[in-house]
């Protein structure tokens, strides 16, 4: 019996580990370079950033929308608008956001207009291209008096407003149903028609005819506008300089493309954890096969940060008032599988969105536990009789009054490509029980050669998936990388399945402990990073030790459990270790920073600020800046000729060169440059009433007024 079990259980770890070995063979065959996409003009399409939050916190929402700002700021154009689209239940941190955007907007309006004045005398080198390009040279014919009196305080206050921030009323979907109901009020719908039938939902709809969101400003701006994309990003997602329209222009070359999937890049600089800079390294070590199958498939996975078609998805995932669709499962964490399912995401590695690794392995394992709960909901409806009959018998008999019982209006259907991709992460997850059942039947089961089958599986996984990576160039983190995995995955066997089983309880007895990744943060930076791995961790380890004592002493020697059982042991020395920066000191909690910034620019309140510098270089903390080849550049781009300089009262260059090097525009003060030089956290909060400019200017959403 022992050898039946073992060579079924065998077979399905190695069918598990197999797609590895074929993604290396394919990725050799068909390189895995990244793929330059089709692009064509995409001057009449408009989109919208929507950033999403639920905060906990006010260190939420700054970190959230000094995301978006960048984003906003570094893509500034009339067809591109920035809204966060807020889930937050506290009415003070709601009041908070909005204290915020405020003060956002009122630096957005100061630096247009400092920008505009510089553009009206000439002094290009003084504005950001990108706003020279898709901002102020439409005015390049018009009289200089009458673009400073009659057009800039209206472009300013018009760019300052597109900033945006509405509350959401219902939580039916979450992060999904957000973005869901933005579209719908950009179509002109601002009371709920999806999402309502009880005969479905329980519980969990949502009453026909409700408003969408809370009334406001914003909203009413957002209504009827009719965007054609969605760029959906999370509170934590980065945008560069020019990628949004870099994806608008791969988007406008495939109008057939419900998602145009973007590459998701993980930053870190030399201030974070070596857990980050692991992960990183980690993903541009397997970016290759990433291109590559995408490339065989034509296709890839929604990654729930993406440019979305807001009709196609409308269409084919929502429907309409007289033919509702609704595929997307009320109470499931996964969306993104069934739109991409629908959707067929074009995969565009050569644009990319960054975002930032799990600080340390203790917020890793959270965020995977998590995801684990996602796919076992994904489970139950894709075998909803095998699987997830079972399930809702269990969260009937463990919830009793509080099981709410749903179904899916729409099912889906998934052909081979969409299946292979969609049950990626289900093969994975189930690796781990198959690894610690084989391990432990192997012991029972005299096998000839008794390690062969497990050096088969970890060679297929953590070493031959380097033939098509690795090269002279990266070889030496090729290397790190693999010891690193060796450390941190051999204990998964264990780990795992504890994660899993941990994510199944949740599921059937609905008894969700959530644990914000911020505060676990805050924890290893404020203490001894060691000491808070353990305190999280301990568990393992004593159990380890343990078990580990009990076979040396009563069982016969088992070479690899005790390996497993070893690195399981050490991990929370692993996971302290990673917490620390490159030169192996303790993280900086983000909290003291805020507070000595505070202090040395003599302001007591935290929410009396919320701004960032707003110079030409200050993305470049967050990624390289978008540099459009040769063929892009011819597709859209705006000549500055020698001769527009007339209409501003200058006869010639030489007049203009003489007026530029005696009349140059404020420049931003001593201190701040050394503040931006010397920062420890990109884009640092400024104060507004330092009153270092000439001309600024505010906006506080209800009036404009000279500093």
């Amino acid at each position: 019996m022992s050898g039946i079990l073992i060579v079924i259980v065998l077979g399905v770890l190695q069918g598990s580990v197999l797609e590895f070995p074929v993604q290396t063979i394919a990725t050799l065959l068909i390189g895995g370079e990244r793929r330059d996409n089709k692009r064509a003009p995409c001057d009449r399409l408009t989109v919208i950033l929507n950033y999403n939050l639920l905060a906990t916190g006010k260190d939420d929402i700054l970190e959230c929308l000094e995301k978006m700002y960048k984003a906003y700021v570094g893509n500034l154009s009339p067809n591109v608008s920035a809204v966060l689209l807020s889930a937050t239940n506290d009415e003070e941190l709601k009041e908070y956001e909005l204290q915020i955007r405020d003060k956002y907007r009122s630096l957005l309006y100061d630096d247009l207009y400092r920008e505009g004045l510089a553009f009206a005398r000439g002094e290009y080198e003084l504005v950001d291209p990108i706003h020279l390009d898709n901002v102020w040279a439409m005015y390049i014919d018009v009289n200089r008096n009458v673009f400073l009196t009659d057009y800039l305080e209206e472009i300013c206050d018009r760019y300052a407003r597109e900033f945006m921030v509405v509350h959401r009323v219902s939580r039916v979907l979450r992060k999904c149903g957000q973005y869901q109901d933005l579209m719908l009020l950009s179509e002109g719908e601002c009371k709920a028609y999806s999402y309502c039938d009880k005969r479905y939902y329980g519980r969990l709809a949502r009453e026909p005819g409700e408003a969408l969101f809370h009334t406001s400003e914003d909203v009413s701006n957002i209504i009827d506008r009719k965007f054609n994309y969605t760029l959906v990003l999370d509170s934590d997602t980065g945008v560069p300089r020019g990628g949004v329209f870099d994806m608008l222009r791969i988007a406008a070359a495939h109008p057939e493309r419900g998602i145009i999937q973007p590459s998701i890049k993980l930053h870190c600089g030399p201030g974070d954890t070596l857990f980050m800079h692991l992960e990183a390294m980690r993903q541009n070590i397997y970016e290759p096969l990433t291109n590559a199958i995408t490339a065989l498939f034509k296709q890839s996975s929604y990654f729930g940060k993406a440019l979305i078609k807001n009709k196609l998805y409308i269409d084919y995932v929502i429907g309409s008032k007289d033919d509702l669709i609704e595929r997307v499962p009320v109470d499931v964490l996964s969306h993104e599988t069934y739109e991409a399912a629908l959707l067929k995401p074009l995969y565009a590695g050569s644009t990319f969105l960054l975002e930032e690794p799990s600080h340390n392995y203790v917020t890793w394992n959270i965020r995977e536990r998590r995801w684990n709960r996602g796919e076992i909901l994904l489970a139950m409806y894709f075998w909803k009789n095998a699987f997830g009959k079972p399930m809702r018998w269990l969260q009937k008999k463990l919830q009793r009054s509080k099981f709410n019982k749903t179904k899916v209006r729409t099912e889906t259907k998934l052909d081979f490509v969409t299946s292979y991709i969609a049950h990626s992460a289900l093969r994975h997850m189930f690796m781990k029980p198959a690894l610690l059942l084989y391990i432990i039947l192997q012991y029972f089961v005299h096998l000839r050669n008794r390690y062969a089958s497990i050096i088969i599986v970890m060679f297929s996984v953590l070493v031959f998936p380097k033939f098509a990576t690795c090269n002279r160039k990266n070889y030496k983190f090729v290397i790190l990388e693999t010891i690193a995995s060796i450390l941190q995955f051999t204990p998964e066997a264990l780990v795992g399945c504890v994660r899993i089983w941990r994510a199944l309880y949740a599921n059937v007895s609905l008894n969700v402990k959530w644990v914000p990744q911020r505060a676990v943060e805050e924890d290893f930076k404020s203490s001894n990073p060691f000491l808070s791995s353990f305190k999280h961790l301990w568990g393992y380890s004593v159990f380890s030790v343990l078990v580990g004592v009990l076979f040396v002493i009563f069982l016969d020697y088992e070479g690899l459990l005790l390996v497993m059982l070893t690195t399981t042991a050490g991990l929370p020395v692993y996971a302290g270790l990673t917490s620390l920066t490159t030169d192996f000191k303790c993280c900086k909690p983000s909290s003291k920073l805020l507070q000595r910034v505070f202090r040395r620019r003599g302001i007591l309140d935290k929410s009396a600020i919320a701004n960032v510098v707003a110079d030409s270089n200050m993305y470049s903390s967050i990624g390289n800046i978008y540099e459009p080849s040769l063929e892009e550049s011819k597709i859209e781009h705006t000549a500055l000729m020698p001769n527009m300089y007339t209409n501003y009262g200058f006869d010639d260059i030489a007049q203009l060169l003489n007026h530029k090097n005696t009349h140059k525009m404020e420049s931003w003060s001593s201190d701040v440059e050394s503040m931006i030089a010397n920062s420890e956290r990109y884009g640092q909060m400024l104060s507004l009433s330092s009153g270092r400019y000439s001309h600024s200017r505010r906006f506080d959403g209800r009036e404009k007024h000279m500093s």
